[in-house]
């Protein structure tokens, strides 16, 4: 399941984790999405800030095989 960072404003993916391995450091905290965009949304310009508990959201997947049978 992947580990999407998303603009409040416009929806603009601001970063994506697919997997372990991607990348040297793994899962980036919002704080270091922040500092990598400059504290902006590369697409609409809003000021980017940590996300609220309220923000977060977990979705699952669900699996072809799983839901039938």
């Amino acid at each position: 399941m992947p580990v999407r960072y998303i603009c409040k404003n416009c929806g603009y993916e601001l970063y994506r984790f697919e997997r372990v391995g991607q990348d040297f450091y793994g899962v980036r905290m919002p704080s270091e999405i922040i500092s990598l965009l400059g504290g902006k949304c590369p697409r609409c310009g809003h000021p980017l800030g940590v996300p609220a508990l309220d923000d977060i959201r977990i979705r699952l997947r669900v699996r072809w095989a799983n839901k039938h049978g």
